[in-house]
């Protein structure tokens, strides 16, 4: 892997890696192992005079061994410590002795191990392909009446598409005229499709079964829903992988005490073939793959489980997590609010508390403004306030005319001068006892309405606190900006122990609580769903995000986002994080091992070069599949991994079909 292994200052060889193993290159390898071949049966049956078989392995050697030394070669220009250098000296002494079977012998060796080596790197890349699929770069849009293929970079907001049966959807967009089922599988999971009709929201990369549907463009390309997800999933192989210290400071010197190394044992025997093979196992590309191959490996596992994962480094993170700080609405509870009650004051109707309050959020994108505008049960749009502020955790101030509106928590009141009259306090408590959610509406400097939410808890959320316990977990905390009656009732449905609440906090003291907790040496995971989350998530060690096809803020504020199911990958990422350690762990103690024994059999007279590029390459391999395997195993062994796993193979042939 050139990428891996440029990131420590090294160049492995100029093909490994590359990314394709194409029909040029076995074609090419095939003509050199055909060549070696037949130099090989002219040597050893004495069919050939020297020259003519020295002809044949120059030829083979030209195929596979030239790219090799001109990698080096390259290397070198720019600096690079070149793990490369110690085969192309193996292959030059091979040369200049005159074995010139065993110099293409190696080169053809190298050569197929890179081949395989990166059949088992695909492998590894399965999860992200399947996640990553092609989706539409054109669409048919509405022109003059008629539907026109248009490359996708020609289509903005505003633009009317067809989507016909059987379509990728190609746009996140609405509805304006058609109806239609759409599998969103690709999005949330959900293997059922979902009936779309005039004014539903569609997203790109869904698929349209069985209507043709005119769809109003809002978002294109990366912009999309499905762009943003494809984007954080390149950003996470493009990363660097975390490295342990050891392999750091060991490649600073490393190839100088090889070379001195193969030259004092050619000095002590005077056998250069033993020194030549020792070059051939020292390459010590094993080991600069132990981590990168395993965090790849579990990116592309978690990727086919919905876990979109930024980098390596919070994989690795697992294993220092003793602590998961919940917020409470939309991760613990659905964020679905709806108003249950509303209590007005002052004279004014239910249905002017709700439209004053929805004048003042619609436009806003919280739970609360969704749910305020939704019980105004105005058939005309919401109008909008002229102008706007946001208090984070408070609420929302805003002006329609000249009229100053008001609606959020009681500390909102406090920081605007409204006064909390007796009878508004006592209906806040009472709407907290019963665990609503209470939402002042003021008007100049007067509450006229109060307005009670609810929530639902996610139905998985009581197991996800059960098995982070079994997963090591030693404190689950509840970080929440909301009544603390409320919070304490859901703490107790999904078994939080009350101690462990923290009720009426703002965003920027949710980041001082995880601070907190980290200056106590604790390892700490937030786990948010992206709105007013930001400082906590990017304070904790991991951020976790709830991901949804309409709230993306997620992808942008957080190190983990969770695309399926709500919360429940959350302990099967942190399994395959701590799995993942692990595998770096026995890839790192392996790949030493190997290539000291390696080297003390070379050494010793027992390794020719020939065999030492077999075993070289085999040593690579193994790293390579082990890194597979266990992060295979991590979702294996979860009781919820196996059934997304099985979930996530039917939709994934779905989508090769179609």
């Amino acid at each position: 892997m050139t990428e891996e292994c440029a990131a420590h200052g090294w160049s492995c060889s100029p093909s490994c890696g590359s990314g394709t193993t194409n029909a040029r290159e076995i074609v090419k390898v095939a003509a050199a192992g055909a060549l070696l071949g037949a130099a090989l049966a002219a040597e050893h049956l004495a069919l050939l005079p020297p020259i003519p078989i020295m002809a044949l392995s120059l030829g083979s050697l030209a195929l596979t061994g030239l790219p090799i030394v001109a990698g080096t070669v390259q290397g070198l220009l720019h600096r690079q410590r070149n793990v490369g250098e110690l085969v192309s000296i193996a292959i030059a002494a091979s040369l200049i002795v005159g074995e010139f079977t065993v110099a293409a012998e190696l080169g053809l060796i190298m050569a197929m191990g890179e081949m395989a080596e990166e059949y088992a790197h695909r492998r590894s890349r399965r999860g992200i392909e399947a996640i990553a699929a092609d989706t539409p770069r054109h669409a048919f849009v509405i022109r003059d009446g008629a539907a026109v293929r248009m490359p996708l970079s020609g289509i903005g907001p505003g633009d009317r598409v067809l989507v016909r049966p059987g379509d990728v959807v190609p746009v996140d967009g609405t509805v304006a005229t058609g109806t239609s089922a759409i599998d969103e599988s690709r999005l949330t999971g959900e293997s059922v499709p979902v009936e779309k009709g005039p004014g539903d929201a569609v997203y790109a990369g869904t698929i349209n079964h069985d209507g043709a549907l005119h769809v109003t463009v809002l978002r294109v390309g990366d912009h999309s829903a499905y762009g943003r997800v494809m984007q954080m999933v390149r950003e996470a192989e493009e990363r660097r992988p975390p490295s342990r210290p050891i392999i750091d400071r060991f490649a600073a010197v490393y190839t100088p005490v090889m070379l001195a190394a193969a030259g004092a044992v050619w000095l002590a025997t005077g056998d250069l073939q033993r020194a030549i093979a020792l070059l051939i196992v020292a390459c010590p590309c094993a080991l600069l793959l132990a981590t990168p191959s395993a965090v790849l490996a579990a990116i592309g596992v978690g990727a086919g489980q919905g876990i979109l994962i930024r980098g390596g480094e919070y994989l690795e993170a697992c294993t220092r997590l003793d602590a998961v700080v919940f917020d409470k609405t939309g991760t613990l509870t659905s964020g679905d609010l709806h108003v249950v009650t509303v209590a007005p004051f002052g004279g004014r109707t239910v249905e002017e508390v709700l439209e004053l309050a929805a004048v003042a959020e619609a436009g806003s994108e919280h739970p609360v403004a969704r749910a305020v505008i939704d019980a105004a049960h105005d058939p005309e749009p919401v109008a909008r306030a002229v102008e706007m502020r946001l208090h984070p955790g408070r609420g929302i101030e805003a002006r329609s005319g000249t009229d100053r509106i008001v609606v959020g928590s009681d500390r909102l009141l406090v920081l605007t001068g409204i006064p909390l009259s007796g009878k508004a306090a006592e209906i806040r408590d009472n709407l907290a006892a019963s665990g609503i959610t209470p939402v002042f509406v003021a008007t100049g400097d007067e509450v006229v309405g109060v307005i009670g939410l609810q929530d639902t808890v996610r139905p998985e959320s009581a197991g996800v606190v059960c098995r982070l316990r079994e997963e090591g977990i030693g404190t689950v905390v509840m970080l929440t900006g909301d009544h603390e009656d409320v919070a304490c009732r859901v703490a107790a449905e999904v078994g939080i122990p009350e101690d462990t609440v923290h009720a009426g906090l703002l965003p920027h003291q949710k980041q001082e609580y995880v601070e907190a907790l980290q200056n106590d040496g604790r390892g700490v995971c937030f786990v948010g769903d992206g709105t007013n989350d930001g400082p906590a998530l990017a304070q904790a060690d991991v951020g976790v995000s709830i991901g949804s096809r309409e709230d993306t803020v997620a992808l942008e504020t957080s190190h983990v986002v969770l695309m399926r199911g709500g919360l429940a990958a959350l302990p099967l990422f942190i399994r395959l994080g701590k799995k993942t350690s692990q595998t770096i762990t026995a890839n790192v103690v392996f790949a030493l091992g190997f290539s000291f024994a390696m080297m003390a059999l070379a050494g010793f007279g027992l390794l020719s070069p020939a065999g030492g590029a077999v075993l070289h390459q085999a040593g690579v391999l193994i790293v390579l599949l082990n890194s597979s395997i266990f992060a295979g195993r991590a979702i294996a062994d979860h009781p919820d991994g196996r059934k997304k796993q099985r979930g996530f193979e039917r939709t994934s042939d779905r989508f090769t079909r179609s």
